[in-house]
């Protein structure tokens, strides 16, 4: 269908079955619409150096201090076998463009690993031109490198929630704040406003809800805060964080929430969010 109805074509008829209205693409009012139109109609150089998962780190270390970012362990152009010798037992491991997935592996116990199949998979998906394929060219631009990170848990061995703030800088700042908690296991997810208040619609609602009694940690303000600061030049930017123990780690900056393709429950929470992102608009 991408072949036959061109870019535009097929991301307008997509639009339609995924959100269920016709997107108005010249003139965007609907946050769904504002990511479309962001993916088209925005420089590719302006943001390729956030959205690299290497090269942001300077950014972030810039603007917060280095111990904001996950401890890096290693950074290769290229990975073999060898590699993994001098790595602990446990890590993460991800390349440095695109968003995660199969691009990302957490690493319990590496002495379990096949390590000739994962160099492969890996080596590959530095091939992969991942912005041409969800048309985010920002993603295409930098040179794309593995990451070996420290694995942050909780004392308890379980893995964090992501914090993923969506930042609204117009005339008043807006934030929604959405929780994912459990993403190996049941995925939960619910959207909160900045004092925590839970909201009355979902992004993606295929998912479970957060439960009533989840605890947020003590220092959310703290959190909030940060995002803030790393949104700040931005008209709209996702920031993910993490909390681990009260301590805040960078995550990714994310300038097309879900490339577009994660509809939100109601079509009145779309222009709400549409409203809050004050850019574009004729």
């Amino acid at each position: 269908m991408r072949f036959l109805l061109g870019v535009k074509g097929y991301t307008c008829i997509r639009f339609v079955l995924t959100h269920g209205y016709i997107p108005r693409l010249n003139k965007p009012r609907t946050f769904s619409e504002k990511i479309i139109y962001r993916k088209f109609n925005t420089e590719p150089q302006l943001l390729s150096k956030f959205v690299d998962k290497y090269t942001v780190r300077e950014f972030v270390k810039d603007k917060l201090g280095a111990e904001y970012l996950i401890p890096l362990i290693k950074v290769k152009l290229f990975i073999s076998p060898e590699d993994f010798d001098d790595l602990p037992t446990s890590f993460v491991m991800k390349t440095s463009n695109g968003g995660g997935g199969e691009n990302v592996l957490l690493v319990e116990d590496k002495s379990k690993l096949e390590l000739n199949d994962i160099c492969l998979r890996f080596n590959e998906y530095l091939e992969i031109k991942v912005g041409h394929i969800v048309d985010e060219h920002f993603y295409d631009i930098e040179k794309p490198h593995v990451i070996f990170e420290e694995l942050i848990k909780h004392q308890d061995g379980s893995y964090p929630s992501d914090y993923k703030l969506h930042v609204f800088n117009g005339h008043k700042s807006k934030v929604i704040v959405q929780v994912d908690a459990d993403r190996f296991g049941n995925h939960k997810r619910s959207l909160f406003d900045e004092d925590l208040k839970r909201l009355d619609f979902d992004i993606q609602p295929k998912y479970d809800s957060i439960s009533n009694d989840y605890k947020f940690p003590s220092n959310m303000d703290t959190l909030i805060r940060v995002a803030k600061n790393l949104s700040e030049q931005f008209k709209y930017v996702r920031v993910d964080l993490y909390n681990v123990e009260g301590k805040i780690y960078f995550g990714e900056l994310t300038f097309c929430h879900g490339s577009g393709w994660e509809p939100l429950s109601t079509k009145k929470a779309d222009y709400l969010l549409g409203s809050y992102w004050e850019e574009f608009t004729s």
